[in-house]
């Protein structure tokens, strides 16, 4: 999930999700819109993105560069391949709830989990990647994510982060998304999207306790200067690269993994079961670096994060 442009979307198109009211659904969110098919198996579920939906996005990001892009088969075997990295109940819930997997040329972040609905208000989900997750390695592409967030200016402050890995960027956006996914059915946070907020929302949930009051509020403690404001990917105004070290040295003392995951609750559970599950099971560390012109002056490591490792129970509960 990447993208404000969808949650103000979702926001103004609250629903009641019954026959009668369809037609307050935004053809974006409508099922038959999409050319899935549950019948296929995932690898056939690799689809060219619809023409009317390239359309909607393009609109919704204010951009006109997007284009469905066809993954060749050896790409299509490289997914599969990663596909088989997810834990055994992502695969199950991916295979059971998303309609259609789409690849985008030119995607501004490097993945998001739609939730469509069908006439009878049943939620699916598509999922979207950008292409160049394919081909770029981790450590290459969450530098250049983390580092989107603030302005290029002439500070001399960077953002440099080193991941022990080989992996291509596909695991760690395919973790995050099928964490998305998870979290939509089984409520890890108490919901995914403002707009699916109803009578049978339980808050607070064991994740969000004592850590957020709403979506997208933390409890003062874990509160820092800007916070509501990190937009990765060119998705909002881009911070001052002046707030770096500040944001980064609050950062260490709170229960979130990264500045991405600390934008709301589902993000947060995203990107912390995705760094978790990372270095668990394939040795991948996520360690940030803040440079000073070419002096180290700050790391910071998750793993390391006592307030992140509390969590941890969480999420192997969840694998159990």
């Amino acid at each position: 999930m990447k993208k404000m442009c969808i949650v103000i979307l979702f926001t103004l198109l609250l629903f009641s999700c019954n026959n009668q009211q369809e037609n307050q659904i935004h053809p974006f969110q409508r099922m038959d819109n999409y050319n899935g098919n549950f019948d296929l198996s995932i690898k056939d579920r690799l689809l060219d993105t619809p023409y009317i939906i390239i359309n909607f996005l393009n609109q919704f990001d204010n951009v006109d560069n997007y284009s469905s892009y066809e993954l060749n088969n050896n790409e299509k075997q490289i997914f599969m391949d990663y596909f088989e990295f997810l834990p055994l109940i992502f695969k199950n819930i991916i295979t059971e709830n998303v309609f259609g997997i789409y690849f985008v040329n030119n995607f501004l972040g490097g993945g998001m989990t739609l939730p469509i609905f069908d006439d009878d208000g049943n939620m699916y989900i598509a999922l979207f990647f950008n292409p160049e997750i394919m081909r770029r390695k981790i450590d290459d592409w969450i530098t250049f994510r983390d580092n989107s967030a603030f302005s290029i200016n002439d500070s001399k402050i960077s953002i440099d982060i080193e991941i022990n890995t080989e992996f291509l960027t596909l695991i760690h956006t395919l973790v995050h998304e099928a964490s998305h996914v998870y979290d939509y059915y089984n409520h890890v946070t108490p919901y995914t999207q403002p707009f699916l907020r109803n009578n049978n929302t339980i808050f607070p949930t064991e994740f969000v306790k004592d850590i957020w009051i709403n979506y997208d509020e933390t409890v003062e403690e874990y509160d820092f200067i800007h916070r509501e404001n990190i937009y990765s990917y060119d998705l909002g105004e881009r911070i001052n690269n002046n707030f770096v070290i500040d944001i980064y040295q609050v950062l260490k003392n709170t229960p979130f993994s990264s500045i991405y995951g600390s934008k709301n609750w589902a993000e947060d559970f995203a990107e912390s079961f995705t760094w978790w599950y990372l270095y668990n099971y394939f040795n991948i560390n996520y360690i940030t670096n803040i440079f000073d012109d070419e002096n180290l002056i700050f790391t910071f490591n998750p793993n390391e994060n006592e307030l992140i490792k509390a969590r941890y129970k969480i999420f192997e509960k969840l694998l159990e």
